[in-house]
């Protein structure tokens, strides 16, 4: 009796002993498992951080244009944006103020006629007969029944809608490449071709000016001339709606550079 007392309590010290060595391997077991797994899942969070940006810059590739003067030209975005704000939008808003809409929408058909005639030299230049044919027949229309161009009747027509070409595109046709892009001061977004045609445009329009000035026995041609000026500026800057920094993206100049540049490529193929 007393062995049987004694053996069994051997026995039991070993059992939990033992049992204590297999929870200590299998809790060692589980341990490295979770150390394991806590130290894979930081390695892999930093590795999709750190890959994050460099995706995102992708995103924004395809609105990537040549621009080798960007430090100079977001200076004169801004600078455009800040005359657009403080003045011309102010002035813009007394002329629509004060000018009732049928006034300006004479003026601006009259400048629209006026234009035909840049519109058509340029069509004969990049041998576009069809748009060359409709352009003078809206002349044509509009000068005679419309009144010196006061008013637009040959739009009502579907086959006589406004025709727009100008030099830069001629250029473009002729083969010139864009080259740089550039923020003409003033006038906005551009390139180094349309802007060597904005001034081919502008010179044209005062020898245009000149010619009609005569045909309609103008003597004081040089007031005429700049109230003609100004008015062209005051309806075009009334009949756009762009406004700077409202499209609430942070890549509006890159937004503004890449839609410039692909509708000038559809102009030229067009």
């Amino acid at each position: 009796m007393m062995q049987r007392v004694t053996i069994s309590n051997f026995m039991h010290p070993l059992m939990l002993l033992a049992c204590l060595l297999c929870l200590g391997a299998c809790g060692a077991k589980s341990v490295k498992k979770m150390d394991a797994s806590l130290m894979m899942e930081p390695t892999e969070f930093r590795t999709e951080v750190n890959h994050w940006p460099e995706e995102k810059e992708h995103d924004i590739d395809f609105l990537d244009i040549y621009d080798p003067w960007e430090p100079m030209n977001r200076n004169l975005y801004n600078f455009n944006a800040g005359l657009d704000e403080y003045f011309m939008l102010p002035v813009t808003t007394v002329y629509d103020t004060v000018v009732p809409s049928p006034v300006r929408t004479g003026v601006g058909n009259v400048i629209q006629n006026a234009n035909e005639v840049g519109t058509l030299v340029n069509c004969i230049l990049q041998g576009k007969v069809e748009k060359g044919a409709i352009t003078t027949s809206r002349f044509l229309i509009n000068t005679t029944f419309g009144v010196l161009g006061l008013f637009d009747w040959a739009s009502e027509s579907e086959n006589l809608k406004l025709q727009e070409e100008d030099f830069g595109q001629t250029f473009g046709v002729w083969g010139m490449g864009n080259g740089p892009y550039f923020v003409m001061p003033l006038f906005g977004p551009s390139n180094l071709r349309d802007t060597v045609g904005f001034g081919a445009d502008f010179l044209f329009l005062l020898l245009e000016m000149k010619h009609a000035y005569k045909l309609l026995g103008i003597k004081n041609t040089k007031t005429v001339a700049y109230t003609e000026l100004v008015l062209r500026a005051l309806n075009r800057r009334s009949t756009t709606a762009f406004r700077y920094h409202s499209t609430g993206s942070p890549f509006e100049y890159e937004l503004i550079r890449f839609v410039y540049t692909k509708k000038r490529e559809l102009d030229i193929l067009h």
